[in-house]
């Protein structure tokens, strides 16, 4: 993932934050459930990029740092946006599982500015890239150029999303789910599984004098109190 796209979504995710009402104080203590993951995954990425690890290794340890983002991003899943940093993560391992090494299409490259059309012949990629235009499932790879000089995936596209709503929902203390603070929803479901229970019972019977009249238990003739004087019949 490219270092300017990355900063540029966490900006944005924290300008809606702050509109939406979250304070940057709650980003300062947020503690996700195995951060040491994102951070191992982080690292190899860099260090990928800063050697320029080609070949089979340079894929395995790209392997290995998406993986261990993705399992990171999956125990968090509660946290509102990361559904999609998964999946983007997700069709990124895929892809590169698939043909060991993310493919990157030859055209993005000179249409990002990257490369002349020239100087493609000689382009050698590192960092578990290659560049293969005919690879398997070669549209989840690098096939999208952005004006700055980068060339990302459709999985990579929905990562940014995701990490511009994650920002937000972390400013605001927001979970799927479970609400936030300022939401009022504190005894709302606190999983997928119940939230999708509840829905499944159905409508809960009616309790209390709003019963419909059809629904009305009439106690039978001879337990009713005649009054003085009231008509027999």
């Amino acid at each position: 993932m490219a270092l300017l796209p990355t900063l540029l979504a966490i900006g944005i995710g924290v300008g809606l934050g702050l509109y939406w009402g979250g304070s940057l104080e709650n980003m300062m203590t947020w503690r996700p459930l195995y951060w040491q993951a994102l951070l191992g995954g982080i690292g190899v990425s860099l260090l990928l990029d800063l050697f320029g690890i080609g070949g089979f290794f340079g894929a395995l340890l790209l392997i290995l740092a998406t993986a261990a983002i993705l399992g990171f991003a999956i125990v968090n899943l509660r946290t509102g946006g990361m559904v999609l940093v998964v999946a983007g993560l997700g069709l990124n391992l895929f892809v590169t599982l698939i043909n060991w090494a993310t493919p990157v299409s030859g055209s993005a490259l000179v249409s990002a500015g990257i490369v002349t059309s020239k100087q493609l012949p000689e382009v050698t990629l590192t960092g578990g890239r290659e560049l293969a235009d005919g690879a398997l499932f070669g549209f989840l790879g690098d096939v999208i150029p952005l004006p700055w000089g980068h060339v990302i995936s459709i999985g990579d596209l929905l990562i940014l999303v995701g990490i511009t709503l994650v920002t937000a929902s972390v400013l605001r203390q927001y979970q799927v789910g479970g609400g936030s603070p300022r939401s009022g929803r504190r005894n709302a479901p606190n999983d997928y599984r119940s939230a999708l229970d509840a829905l499944g019972r159905g409508p809960a019977p009616r309790r209390g004098p709003g019963l419909h009249p059809s629904r009305r238990v009439v106690p039978p003739e001879s337990k009713l109190v005649k009054r003085p004087g009231s008509d027999p019949r």
